[in-house]
């Protein structure tokens, strides 16, 4: 059981924070006298930008093979509220957005 919480980030284990900068991460979590640089910040992987490379392939009126890269972007803007936890050696998880909080 203990195995298992260990990975469980709990409503406790989390804090708030504003967007700074973006999309050289910049943040300032509630409380803190001074902001965290990208280099100490972790991003869960939906809050980033992501690209996908695709093939489309056309069969009329004749066949073509198109290729490109489709680019999600991320919902990240500055002045977001975000939810952090805390990680090891003054780093932070960025979880997601504070939509509580109007981010």
């Amino acid at each position: 059981m203990r195995n298992k919480m260990s990975d469980h980030i709990d409503a406790k284990d989390t804090e708030r924070a504003t967007l700074l900068n973006w999309p050289v991460a910049r943040l300032e979590v509630d409380g803190d006298p001074y902001p965290y640089e990208e280099d100490k910040l972790v991003f869960a992987d939906y809050l980033q930008e992501r690209r996908t490379e695709v093939i489309f392939e056309v069969e009329e009126p004749s066949v073509s093979v198109l290729k490109g890269v489709l680019v999600t972007p991320s919902p990240l803007q500055v002045g977001d509220r975000l939810i952090v936890s805390r990680m090891t050696g003054q780093r932070y998880y960025v979880l997601g957005k504070d939509v509580a909080g109007g981010g």
